[in-house]
């Protein structure tokens, strides 16, 4: 299914417009204090004890690169003296900024905000807010700084997740900025190209900021209570299609090490995948694979991350195009690293070596593990592993910097079973 993505633009050579992703934030962070987990990038401006949590899951909307179940969620609160977090865009901006984000509103009564701006020479502009239109409904509205609320007519409900767009415009002068509001149910189709709002506001009687460049998260005390994912500031509005239609993505197991298999149906200006790889819940780049460009063919990728220990890993795949945006496709299962069946003693990798090499060995039992190097004299010249092990695959890491250029030996015992394998040190 052709995914639509909100608010991400590509250079074009024959276009004046250029695309400018200010902030993206899918909240990918461990379960617990936004500020706590991600320093950087997101700050409190008064720590509380009544910290603004990241909970686990994500909100998801349609055709919505920021809606696509990457990472966790925000649960902003109703609470006396609740911490607000903010978080910098990538540069201050002097004109159009649009905020996209994805909210589900669990309860609400008075009219509070719960997202802006934050400018210079300070303030907060292009505020959101939610008051009760009913039982089980509410309505969204916005504010410049402290002026009047303008609240949209229509009524939305509680608890379906929406699809929100605040636009703040710089207009010359001192005190006629605007702002736009723009919202999206599940059911509908987001334009490609910008649509009258569901409600503008421009007072003359506040002082526009000079600059825009920050974004703050808030939880006020009078009763809305949602959850808020999917954050992206842009300069623009598009809706262009994704970078990369991806078709499939499997994994296949080979002893210790793992192939990741994807085809894609289409790519725009795609520059290539980075192969991510986690274990503990903490991210980590393994590889990368180039991409095609542009092509409207089919492609087919292959990556294999080899030498792993036994455990569960997951993977996923970070799509760049050629100006730095980026989107993530997650694989969908666990991969799981068992024990070998039999002991093993691999070739060091590479031989010859100068002056490190790797060791790999397979334990199908736990127990007393030595290796041991030794020089041609069967002198034993180093011990790179005495201790007890668990079953699982493992790899060593030797540095021969301290020996001189010749053949030798190293020897794996364990239980019953010992080998020994030849190595050449070239200096």
């Amino acid at each position: 299914m052709k995914k639509l993505v909100l608010l991400i633009c590509f250079l074009v050579l024959v276009s004046p417009k250029i695309y400018s992703q200010l902030l993206a934030d899918d909240f990918d962070y461990p379960v617990g204090d936004l500020a706590g987990n991600g320093v950087p990038p997101w700050t409190a401006i008064t720590p509380s004890a009544a910290d603004l949590n990241v909970v686990s899951g994500s909100l998801t909307f349609p055709n919505y690169a920021y809606g696509m179940g990457i990472g966790n969620s925000v649960n902003i609160l109703s609470v006396s003296g609740g911490e607000d977090d903010t978080r910098l865009l990538s540069s201050a901006q002097t004109t159009d900024v649009y905020s996209s984000f994805l909210i589900q509103i669990t309860s609400v009564t008075a009219g509070d905000y719960f997202y802006c701006l934050n400018g210079l020479p300070g303030g907060n502009f292009s505020r959101v807010y939610a008051r009760t239109a009913g039982a089980g409904l509410f309505n969204l509205g916005i504010e410049k700084s402290s002026g009047t609320v303008v609240y949209a007519a229509t009524a939305f409900s509680i608890p379906t997740t929406y699809l929100v767009i605040v636009k703040y415009s710089f207009i010359p002068g001192t005190t006629n900025d605007e702002m736009s509001l723009f919202v999206y149910a599940p059911t509908d189709v987001v334009p490609a190209t910008e649509p009258a709002p569901l409600v503008s506001i421009a007072t003359t009687a506040l002082t526009d900021p000079t600059s825009l460049d920050r974004v703050q998260i808030r939880q006020g005390t009078a009763g809305t209570v949602l959850l808020f994912d999917g954050l992206a500031v842009t300069s623009s509005w598009d809706n262009s299609v994704l970078p990369v239609e991806l078709s499939s993505f499997t994994s296949v197991i080979n002893n210790r090490d793992v192939t990741l298999n994807w085809s894609t149906s289409t790519e725009v200006n795609n520059s290539g995948f980075d192969i991510e790889r986690s274990s503990n819940g903490t991210w980590s780049k393994v590889g990368n694979v180039s991409g095609n460009g542009t092509t409207n063919s089919a492609m087919n990728y292959s990556y294999t991350d080899r030498g792993l220990t036994s455990g569960n890993y997951s993977y996923r795949l970070k799509q760049i195009d050629f100006n730095g945006n980026f989107e993530y496709f997650n694989l969908s299962n666990e991969v799981n690293i068992g024990v070998p069946a039999a002991y093993e003693l691999s070739q060091n990798y590479p031989n010859p070596f100068n002056p490190s090499t790797s060791i790999s060995f397979n334990i199908p039992t736990d127990g007393i593990v030595s290796l041991k190097l030794f020089d041609m004299s069967g002198k034993e010249v180093s011990t790179l592993v005495n201790e007890v092990k668990t079953a699982g695959y493992y790899s060593v890491n030797f540095n021969a910097a301290n020996l001189t250029s010749g053949i030798y030996f190293y020897e794996l015992r364990a239980d019953n079973f010992s080998a020994v394998k030849k190595m050449m040190l070239v200096k």
